[in-house]
């Protein structure tokens, strides 16, 4: 599980980046003080400045040096007397241990302290245990100066493999570091000062060659036992422990002793020894219950009393271990703590690894099952529900319990197993680390949201398992629907925008040119205007010097009266197009309603349009610019007779006084005009006219017109029935009564 949460976090950047708030500041200061510099690749404790603390002062470092080179001495001076003619290889060596625990904690600059002592053993043990044959004293002080600077020089090289190959402080926290300390530091370490060492006593004539390979094997064995045993007490005891010896806990160590000491009596001791039985794995339980419950401390100090009781045993014949030879006796003794240290150190760092896991896992845990995303943990072969974190599980409304019975399809109804398989497989393979897809999860009422998984696969354990997160995009669907609508939206807009300018491009062309033939036309209705006058001048001519007939004289007077007419036409013609003034005057509205009529009749006749007029009795005159409002009518009259369908009908002209103005209506019989059309019917560039009839801009300008004189223009309509303009400008006071008339 641990590993499946550190595997999560690693491929998941979302609930990283909340574990790594919440817990970076703890996780640096551990890895501030557990971690080597990368730049040396030392423990801390070293180069104590490089984490914020000076190096010893001279004074210091000389009290330091003294002392490891004192606990040198007596730990060799220990071991001799443990037992009698035991030759120069010893079967445990602590002191190989003390040398290199005390270089890793307090610093290879006290090296002095571990030749200081070495050299003191060696002239102690040369005088009073072994003493040399044929030698003088200054040789030696020499052999023994020189087994001294052997021994730096293992420990020396100690300290090198632990850097080189160790990347914590403690390497009996880990099983990774727990092996490279036995096999490179103490396996590999410990073969440089029994090689040099036996090396001299040779060279020197102290030993035959033909015992070379014997007493290096047991020196070895010695030293590694010596640095297996000694070196961790500095790596538990040189830094605070968490430990605490709280009452029960001290109770529970003053029971593991007693039962250690009765182990070790009936196994390597006195009156109680039955040593015609093999009966040494009846210390396993007592170091196995320190490693449990006491942690790396409780089992190095457990190791070191078993090797204590195992040797002082086998030195007085007692135990399993005791034979005729005590060469083989202490191989056979040195082969068991090895087996039993190496195996006591992997189980240690086994159980502080498997607690330090799973308090990672309870506050990674804690920090995914308070994350607000679905986090799931599902088998990669049954795919059942291993672990759900607390927000999948509210969100869903089934229990932990509940869960685990589950699988994937059972939230995700649009899946079958077939479909989720082939979307797992890329990551079986391994051709993709993460898969991403959008479904739908069910929850136990049956309501259902739609969600984005993301899923990845897991090795880390011995089962693998697939590690998913999911999202509720719920909102994130419907603000992607809001922005579709509006998006589809404004490209309607646009496309309508753009038909608009179209349009309005299309009908201003037109308008500019029915604004040239108007004014074309202007033009030669003022060049016809001549030719008329000078018909008009005949014919006057003939009837005042030419004697004619009754009927002959009418038909030239009724000539003379049609050229008028034609005259008239084009005054008309000349005075709309002309540039108005904007002078308002007094005018008579029947009779600009008279002159715009005549305009269209005659294509009103063509289209059978028959045009009725219902003028007030006294209707008074108002007060406007002529060509303005003669404009006005003339755009209503035309709208009116265009409305009327090809077989004709009516355009009915009503002038009546309403309060203070004169309302006047056109009322066509034409097809009418929508509901949807009718608010846009005085806008700019707007028809209901064929391309090629309309520019969209009569009732735009008449609007305007009629609001500049501060009047209303008002349309009614309904489609087939017909539409009423209707016009509302106010009286001029002081103006005379205009002449009824009635059509």
């Amino acid at each position: 599980m641990p590993s499946m949460v550190r595997d999560c976090l690693k491929r998941n950047p979302v609930v990283a980046k909340t574990v790594s708030r919440m817990t970076g500041k703890m996780s640096g200061a551990a890895s501030r003080g557990t971690l080597y510099s990368k730049k040396c690749r030392i423990i801390p404790w070293i180069y104590m400045d490089r984490y914020g603390r000076y190096p010893m002062t001279a004074p210091k470092q000389m009290v330091y040096t003294l002392l490891l080179a004192g606990m040198y001495f007596g730990a060799s001076w220990s071991i001799t007397h443990l037992g009698r003619d035991i030759g120069f290889a010893l079967a445990i060596f602590p002191a190989a241990g003390i040398a290199l625990g005390a270089l890793l904690c307090w610093g290879v600059r006290l090296w002095p302290g571990v030749w200081l002592g070495a050299f003191g053993f060696n002239l102690y043990f040369f005088n009073y245990i072994t003493p040399l044959t044929d030698t003088t004293v200054f040789q030696e002080i020499l052999i023994a100066s020189g087994l001294g600077l052997a021994q730096v020089a293992q420990a020396l090289f100690g300290v090198f493999l632990f850097r080189r190959f160790i990347p914590l402080a403690n390497p009996l926290n880990r099983i990774r570091d727990v092996l490279a300390f036995i096999f490179m530091v103490g396996v590999v370490g410990c073969t440089v000062s029994g090689f040099l060492s036996l090396l001299i006593l040779t060279v020197t004539g102290h030993l035959p060659w033909n015992q070379f390979a014997g007493d290096w094997l047991i020196w070895w064995l010695g030293d590694v036992m010596g640095v297996l045993l000694a070196a961790p007490l500095f790596f538990v005891f040189h830094q605070p422990q968490r430990f605490q010896w709280a009452r029960p806990r001290l109770l529970e160590a003053g029971l593991l002793l007693l039962l250690f000491y009765v182990t070790s009596q009936v196994v390597f001791g006195g009156g109680l020894s039955y040593h015609q039985y093999p009966l040494v794995y009846m210390l396993f339980p007592c170091l196995v219950w320190a490693a449990y419950r006491f942690g790396p401390p409780g089992a190095v100090i457990a190791i070191l009393l078993v090797s204590l009781a195992a040797v002082w045993g086998t030195l007085k014949g007692q135990g399993p271990f005791a034979l005729r030879s005590i060469d083989e006796s202490l191989g056979l003794v040195e082969a068991y703590l090895l087996v039993l240290t190496v195996m006591t150190l992997v189980l240690t760092a086994a159980v502080t690894q498997a607690e330090e896991v799973q308090m990672q896992a309870v506050r990674f845990g804690r920090i995914l099952d308070e994350s607000s995303n679905e986090i799931y943990l599902f088998d990669a072969q049954t795919l059942r529900f291993i672990q759900v974190n607390r927000g999948a599980r509210e969100n869903l409304g089934y229990t932990l319990e509940e869960m685990q019975s589950l699988t994937p399809l059972d939230l995700k109804l649009d899946f079958t197993r077939q479909d989720f398989e082939a979307i797992l497989k890329p990551l079986r393979r391994g051709t993709d680390n993460l898969v991403v897809f959008q479904t739908h999860h069910q929850r136990k009422d049956g309501t259902v949201y739609p969600v984005e998984v993301r899923v990845q696969f897991s090795r880390a354990e011995i089962y693998p398992v697939f590690v998913a997160v999911s999202l509720d995009i719920t909102e994130k669907q419907k603000t992607e629907k809001e922005l579709a609508g509006y998006r589809n939206h404004l490209e309607d807009l646009v496309i309508q925008r753009t038909h608009d300018l179209e349009e309005a491009h299309r009908q201003l062309l037109h308008a500019e040119k029915l604004s040239a033939t108007g004014k074309m036309a202007a033009s030669m209705a003022h060049e016809f205007n001549n030719p008329i006058y000078g018909i008009r001048n005949v014919l006057e001519k003939i009837l005042r010097r030419v004697k004619l007939g009754v009927n002959n004289r009418r038909f030239v007077k009724l000539a003379i009266q049609e050229c008028d007419r034609i005259t008239g036409l084009i005054r008309k013609i000349l005075d709309f197009h002309s540039p108005s003034p904007e002078n308002k005057e007094r005018m008579d509205v029947h009779e600009a309603i008279e002159d715009m009529v005549l305009l269209v009749q005659n294509s009103f006749k063509e289209r059978n349009i028959r045009v009725v007029k219902e003028f007030a009795v006294d209707l008074p005159c108002i007060e406007a610019v002529p060509d303005q409002f003669k404009q006005v009518i003339l755009n209503l009259l035309q709208n009116a007779g265009e409305a009327i369908p090809k077989r004709g009908g009516t355009v009915t002209l009503i002038t009546s006084v309403l309060e203070n103005n004169v309302q006047i209506q056109i009322k066509d019989t034409g097809a009418g005009i929508p509901k949807e059309v009718m608010k846009n019917i005085f806008d700019p560039f707007f028809s209901t006219k064929v391309a090629v009839k309309g520019t969209g801009l009569g009732l735009s300008v008449s609007y305007g017109i009629i609001k500049k004189h501060q009047g209303e223009i008002m349309v009614d309509s309904f489609p087939g029935r017909g539409t009423t303009f209707t016009l509302f400008l106010p009286i001029k006071q002081e103006t005379p009564v205009a002449l009824p008339r009635r059509a």
